[in-house]
């Protein structure tokens, strides 16, 4: 049987007093992905999965990535 992922997106941004508007500003998406993410459409489970990735290679995601500026 495969795994059931439940978004705390909302959970840890309202914590952290911020909107929606500020989050995806913020995180640099718009609005109604932040929207998606935590009504559990959208990218949760890709998280997931990076989540599992980082966990077998033990790693950190920054680590799987190297995020370069564009001009």
């Amino acid at each position: 049987m495969g795994e059931i992922y439940v978004s705390k997106v909302a959970e840890l941004r309202k914590n952290r007093n911020l909107t929606q508007r500020q989050l995806a500003d913020l995180v640099g998406v718009d609005p109604s992905t932040v929207r998606n993410w935590e009504r559990d459409r959208g990218g949760i489970e890709t998280f997931a999965k990076i989540a599992k990735l980082c966990q077998v290679l033990n790693c950190d995601i920054n680590e799987l990535f190297d995020a370069q500026q564009v001009e």
